[in-house]
């Protein structure tokens, strides 16, 4: 008996959910094959995270691990008390409820109003914040029924003396203010998370090239020329590199234009199966990765946004 390519990949796909999902201690059914958004990823060619993502209204959240940084969300109130069946958390430890899974809370900027947030095994953080913004179809509406209705006397009191979140206020000049929740990562993406992970360098990096956000492109250390890593992506006081193809004089490098270095991007990701990405911070690495060139989100991320006119593309023109 044969199989065709697309039997076969069906096939190692649906084995490759089959093991992830016992290992999670999940029972195997036809139903849960169906509706698994683990099994479509896998279908689709993209590996399975290192760790379970969170889950969103019962179902597994990748975006908020690898996509996009902000999100708007449900959330409860802070509490301890339900530490115990949260992932990653320990006993005693403070946790919300963010769409319907526990997440860890690491620091409360201000209690009801902004956390720094974290989920699982993830060495990601995400800020929860309270955003408020005047409703003006309900404020008009709420001033046309005192209009017409003067005599009449209206309490939100015992609504909004609740202990759960409130969904909306109203202020002294009756102005009707509804809250939302949003939940923005503060640190490195996570696609990272698909690759395997490797040991660092087995040399020293430094800085060769620094901008405003941080340093551009590393090089070994004490040396004019060796490998080079150019930046992708930053968030806060963390950065991300990837390693180029070949040996560079550093002082060369520099010199490049911003198109030379999107060149250089573009030829590796074309010309490599697999690439290398670093994470630095605090002037050492933190974590090194090897992906498949086509997992590498390089169209995604923000390159033109950062600083990589280290010599400008007319520098030199007449």
């Amino acid at each position: 008996m044969s199989f065709s390519d697309r039997e076969k990949h069906l096939i190692r796909a649906a084995f490759a959910w089959g093991q992830i999902t016992q290992q999670e201690g999940y029972t195997l059914s036809d139903l849960e094959i169906e509706k698994s958004v683990l099994f479509r990823r896998l279908l689709g060619g993209r590996p399975p995270l290192a760790f379970p993502p969170p889950l969103r209204h019962g179902f597994p959240w990748y975006d908020v691990i690898e996509g996009r940084s902000e999100h708007l969300v449900s959330a409860s109130q802070a509490s301890p008390e339900c530490s115990i069946i949260a992932p990653g958390c320990k006993l005693g430890d403070t946790c919300i409820l963010i769409d319907g899974a526990f997440w860890r809370v690491v620091e409360t900027i201000r209690e009801h109003e902004e956390y720094i947030v974290e989920w699982g095994q993830y060495p990601m953080q995400w800020r929860l914040r309270k955003h408020w913004e005047v409703n003006y179809e309900m404020t008009q509406q709420l001033h046309s029924f005192r209009k017409d209705n003067p005599n009449t006397e209206m309490s939100f009191d015992n609504y909004l003396s609740q202990k759960e979140y409130r969904e909306f206020r109203i202020d002294d000049d009756q102005t009707v203010w509804l809250c939302e929740w949003q939940l923005n990562r503060i640190s490195l993406s996570g696609w990272v998370w698909v690759g395997a992970e490797l040991p660092t360098p087995d040399y020293r990096l430094a800085s060769v090239f620094d901008d405003d956000q941080g340093p551009v492109i590393l090089g070994e250390e004490s040396k004019p020329n060796g490998e080079a890593w150019l930046r992708i992506e930053d968030a806060t006081s963390e950065y991300r590199f990837v390693k180029l193809q070949g040996m560079f004089e550093y002082q060369t490098l520099i010199a490049s234009s911003a198109s030379d270095l999107r060149a250089l991007l573009q030829y590796l990701q074309e010309e490599s199966a697999d690439i290398e990405v670093l994470d630095w911070s605090e002037n050492t690495t933190s974590r090194r990765f090897a992906l498949p060139a086509q997992l590498i989100p390089l169209e995604d991320l923000s390159l033109n946004e950062m600083s990589f006119d280290l010599v400008p593309d007319n520098a030199f023109s007449i």
